[in-house]
């Protein structure tokens, strides 16, 4: 008998805890709002070209008109997806990851790290200087120009 009631009230105190925890609840529901959703659906749906025999990603040819930096699209297929469009690592991948992705607007991390290890990182992975395993290394997808240019884009973000 008394182990029973002792587990009843555990079990109360701890139904009591997890239900008042706003920021489990939130990040837990599993009805994400309609803009968030949308966002993920596009983002999953979306065409990833095919790659060549050699495992690159093809150049896509730009349309007339469309124009475009080819760095900013660089960027757009490999880091926005993480660390958001504008750098801010604000996106709905970022908000599942954990740890978050690195915030380029940071002004305090901007000024800690130099061009070589944001190239290094970009190259070889975040494992390669003992960051999180999950930032991919994207060696074979870029050109040392581009490196080059995805390095100078994210000192851009700098506020």
């Amino acid at each position: 008998m008394r182990t029973s009631a002792l587990s009843l009230i555990i079990s109360f105190f701890l139904m009591a805890y997890i239900t008042s925890c706003s920021s489990c609840t939130e990040q837990h529901d599993p009805r994400p709002d309609q803009a968030r959703f949308e966002a993920e659906q596009k983002l999953a749906n979306a065409s990833h070209p095919k790659l060549t025999a050699e495992g690159k990603i093809p150049e896509t040819p730009v349309a007339a008109g469309e124009g475009g930096d080819p760095i900013d699209k660089k960027f757009q297929t490999l880091c926005a997806s993480c660390h958001g469009a504008n750098g801010d690592a604000n996106s709905p991948t970022a908000a599942s990851m954990s740890p978050k992705p690195r915030d380029f607007t940071d002004a305090a991390w901007q000024g800690s790290v130099d061009d070589a290890r944001i190239a290094k990182v970009i190259k070889e992975g975040g494992a390669s200087v003992g960051l999180s395993a999950t930032m991919a290394p994207w060696g074979a997808m870029v050109s040392d120009a581009e490196l080059e240019g995805l390095v100078k884009k994210i000192r851009a973000f700098k506020k």
